[in-house]
C-alpha cells in the first residue's frame, strides 16, 4: 500500500530478485494518487524545489550492492529532464520523473507478474485463518493478499489537546478578528491560500516547510524577484501578500547546501566513526549515551572533512565553525527582535558565502556535506534501541533535527531570496531564540514573544505550523492504522520508557504485534518505521549503495521466505 518511492523500490526488488521465477504473481498497487509520485505531486506549483541536486537521484538500482539480480535499467532524475546533475528541480518535476519510473517498471517487469492499480486508500486489514490478508478499500473493494507491505509514507496526526484549545480559541474570537486562523500543518499547502492579504501571519519553523509555506504566501501569491543593480535579488511584491513573521524556539534558521563539487561516488568514508566501531561500541556496552560514546566521533569526523577540503591553514581557521555545527546554541543577552533579524541576515548572507566555495571547497560546507554520508553510519548507533532511553529522547529532540537542518538544507537561493524578502520588509523574524506563541483574547489574536528578546511582543492573526507531522501511531488519523492496532497486528515502537514514534518492526521490516510476535507477512517501510530507524527520508542516489534499496531488499526476501513456507502458493503480494 502506497506507491510513491517507498512502493516503487519493493515492485523493483520483486522482479529484480534473482532466485524466484514467479509463475504467477499479483501485485496490488494501493493509492489514492497516481503511482509512483507518492506525495510529489506534478501538479504542485513550480516555485517547490527539491533540497537535493538532480544528479544525486534515481529510482534504478545498478551499482548499488543491495540490488541483487537483474535490477532495472533506466535514466537518473538528471538524465531523464535533461538537466546538469547540479540542478535543482521543482518537486513537480519529481513527480513526473517518478510516475515515468513506474510505468518503466511495469514494462520491464516479467510477463508472470501482473500489476493491479486501486486508486483508494486501505481502511482496514483483516487476518484470516490461513494468516493471509483481506483489505477493505475506501472505494469499497475488496482485496485479498498473502502479503503486505505498508509504504504509505507521511500521515496526519488528530490534533493535541493544545491544538484543539487554539482551534476553540479561534472559534470564540473569529467574530472579533475576522483574519483569525490556526494552521496546525501548512501541508496541503493549498490551505494557506485562505489566509487573507495583509493578515499578520506567524510561521513557526525555519526549516525546509517554513521555506515551502513562505514561497506559497509570496511568489505564490504573484510576487516576483528580479535581479537589482548589484546582482542581488530584489522582492517585488504583488500586493496579494500577507506581513509574515517567522520564528523557531531554537532560533536557527536552514543552511543552504553548497555547489555541489562532488560525484554520488564521492562519499566520506569515515575514519573514526566506522561500523566496525559501532558494533564494537554496542557489543561493549550495550545501549549507548550519544552525546558522550557518539557525538566526540562524529565530530571527529566532520574535522577531518574540513581540514581535507581547508588545507593546514584553511582548515584550522574554520575549525571553530565546524564545531559550531553540532553545538547547542548558548543562551545570548537580551537584545532587541531588529537586532536577532540583522544577525540572521548576516548569517544567511556569511553561509551563502561559504555555500558558492562549493562542497570540497569549503571547511564547513566540506564538513555539512559529509554529515549527509555518516548518517548510514548513525543508524547503527541509533536504530532498534541501540541508545538508552534518555539518549535517544535527547537525540530525537536535540540532534535530530540539528543534523537535519545541517545537512539537509535547501538550495543557496532560498537563502538569497530570504534575505531579499527582509529587505523588501514582506519577511520578519518574530520572535528571537526560546520564542512561544499564545493567544491573546483581549486582542483577538496571538501574541509572540522570544526569551532572550528586549522588544515588545509580536502580534499575529494567522499562526501556521511548518512542519510534517512525526508518525505517532496512537495518534494516526489513518483509518488503517486503527485497523492494525485495534486489532493487535501492530504496536508503537518504545524504547523502555520513550516512545519516539512508528511502528515497532524487525530487521527486516515485519511488524512486531501487540504481544511481541514477529507478523511474518506484514512489512513496514519509510517513515511508518521512524523511531525504530533513523532518517529513513531519501532516495536513492546513481551507482552507490542505498539504505532504501536495502529495506526493500530485506522486505521483499521476506516475502518470498514466507511464499516458500510449508502449504503456501505465492498468490498476491
Amino acid at each position: 500500500m502506497g506507491g510513491g518511492p517507498r512502493g516503487l523500490s519493493i515492485l523493483e526488488r520483486i522482479c529484480g530478485i534473482p532466485q524466484i521465477s514467479w509463475e504467477s504473481l499479483s501485485i496490488h498497487l494501493i493509492d489514492p494518487n497516481q503511482p509512483g509520485s507518492g506525495t510529489h505531486y506534478p501538479s504542485q506549483a513550480n516555485h517547490l524545489l527539491m533540497n537535493t541536486v538532480a544528479g544525486q537521484v534515481t529510482v534504478f538500482r545498478t551499482g548499488d550492492s543491495n540490488a541483487s539480480g537483474q535490477p532495472a535499467s533506466g535514466p537518473s532524475l538528471a538524465e531523464w529532464a535533461g538537466v546538469p546533475g547540479n540542478t535543482y528541480l521543482p518537486r513537480s518535476v519529481l513527480g513526473r520523473y517518478l510516475a515515468h519510473c513506474y510505468r518503466l517498471l511495469r514494462r520491464q517487469a516479467p510477463d508472470t507478474i501482473r500489476v493491479h492499480e486501486h486508486r483508494a486508500t486501505a481502511h482496514t486489514l483483516r487476518a484470516l485463518r490461513d494468516r493471509s490478508w483481506v483489505l477493505n478499500l475506501s472505494d469499497g473493494a475488496i482485496v485479498a493478499a498473502d502479503f503486505v507491505f505498508l509504504t504509505t509514507g507521511h500521515g496526519t496526526n488528530h490534533p493535541t489537546t493544545d491544538d484543539q484549545a487554539i482551534q476553540q480559541f479561534v472559534a470564540d474570537h473569529r467574530r472579533a478578528n475576522p483574519r483569525l486562523r490556526y494552521v496546525r500543518n501548512c501541508y496541503p499547502l493549498q490551505k494557506l491560500d485562505a489566509i487573507e492579504p495583509g493578515a499578520r501571519v506567524a510561521v513557526r519553523g525555519m526549516g525546509l516547510s517554513a521555506i515551502d509555506a513562505v514561497a506559497s504566501l509570496t511568489v505564490g501569491r504573484g510576487g516576483r524577484f528580479v535581479t537589482g543593480a548589484d546582482g542581488e535579488p530584489v522582492y517585488r511584491p504583488s500586493g496579494d501578500e500577507p506581513r509574515i513573521h517567522v520564528y523557531s524556539r531554537s532560533g536557527r534558521v536552514f543552511s543552504p547546501r553548497a555547489v555541489n563539487q562532488k560525484t554520488p561516488a564521492d562519499t566520506h568514508r569515515p575514519s573514526v566513526l566506522t561500523q566496525e566501531e559501532l558494533v564494537r561500541l554496542r557489543l561493549t556496552h550495550g545501549q549507548l549515551d550519544f552525546e558522550s560514546q557518539v557525538l566526540p566521533l562524529l565530530r571527529a569526523e566532520l574535522r577531518t572533512a574540513a581540514q581535507a577540503a581547508g588545507g593546514a591553514a584553511g582548515g584550522a581557521a574554520d575549525l571553530p565553525d565546524v564545531e559550531s555545527l553540532l553545538r547547542r546554541p548558548a543562551p545570548g543577552p537580551l537584545r532587541t527582535l531588529d537586532e536577532h533579524q540583522a544577525e540572521l541576515v548576516d548569517f544567511l548572507a556569511t553561509d551563502e558565502r561559504r555555500a558558492a566555495e562549493g562542497n570540497l571547497g569549503n571547511p564547513v560546507k566540506a564538513a555539512a556535506d559529509a554529515l549527509r554520508d555518516l548518517r548510514d553510519g548513525l543508524r547503527l548507533a541509533v536504530e532498534h534501541r541501540g541508545l538508552t532511553p534518555a539518549s535517544h529522547q535527547q537525540f530525537c529532540q536535540v540532534y535530530a533535527p540539528m543534523l537535519n537542518a545541517v545537512a539537509a538544507g535547501p538550495p543557496a537561493s532560498r537563502s538569497r531570496e530570504w534575505r531579499a524578502l527582509f529587505a523588501a520588509g514582506t519577511l520578519h523574524l518574530g520572535a528571537g531564540p526560546g520564542a512561544t506563541a499564545r493567544p491573546d483574547p483581549d486582542g483577538a489574536g496571538f501574541v509572540l514573544d522570544g526569551a532572550r528578546q528586549s522588544s515588545p511582543p509580536t502580534r499575529f492573526d494567522v499562526l501556521v505550523g511548518a512542519s510534517i507531522d512525526p508518525f505517532l501511531p496512537e495518534h494516526d488519523a489513518s483509518p488503517l492504522t486503527r485497523s492494525l492496532l485495534s486489532a493487535g497486528h501492530a504496536r508503537p515502537f518504545a524504547n523502555g520508557w520513550f516512545q519516539p514514534g512508528g511502528f515497532d518492526v524487525d530487521a527486516a521490516g515485519r511488524l512486531i504485534d501487540a504481544d511481541g510476535s514477529v507478523v511474518p507477512n506484514l512489512c513496514a517501510l519509510g517513515h511508518l518505521t521512524e523511531g525504530a530507524h533513523y532518517f529513513t527520508n531519501m532516495l536513492p542516489a546513481p551507482g552507490i549503495d542505498s539504505r532504501i534499496t536495502a529495506d526493500a531488499a530485506a522486505a521483499v526476501q521476506a516475502m518470498v521466505d514466507h511464499l516458500r513456507a510449508p502449504q503456501r502458493s505465492p498468490q498476491q503480494a
